[in-house]
């Protein structure tokens, strides 16, 4: 991808967020869900941009359970589809948007759901 079609699939990322209230821009940097371009290493060895997401979610561990960082990257090529890419943000947003011991709850009556199917 060239620059152009990087910086309109990020524009396409960022609205979709937006839209899910996983990004809002106008409420400067703290939002539940950061999207940056890195330079990464492909499965060939080159340095390409690739698209990064980072989020926060509820997660069960050993302990218990706890609020851990997740990620999703996609390299920026010519099959890269940023709708598809964000859809496996998106379709979790009420999960990443919940409150801690609501997810607790769920998780608690169903440990093996999936987080996509939460709702309040």
């Amino acid at each position: 991808m060239n620059k152009v079609e990087i910086k309109k699939a990020v524009g396409v990322i960022q609205n979709e967020l937006a839209k899910y209230g996983l990004m809002t821009p106008s409420n400067g940097i703290d939002f539940p869900v950061s999207i940056m371009v890195e330079q990464m290493e492909n499965e060939t060895g080159k340095m390409v941009p690739h698209i990064v997401a980072k989020w926060k979610e509820t997660t069960i561990v050993s302990d218990g359970y706890d609020k851990m960082p997740h990620s999703k990257t996609g390299e920026l090529n010519k099959w890269f589809n940023a709708g598809l890419f964000v859809n496996g943000i998106t379709q979790r947003a009420e999960w990443i948007k919940a409150e801690f011991e609501d997810c607790v709850a769920y998780l608690e009556d169903n440990p093996f759901a999936h987080p996509a199917l939460f709702n309040k």
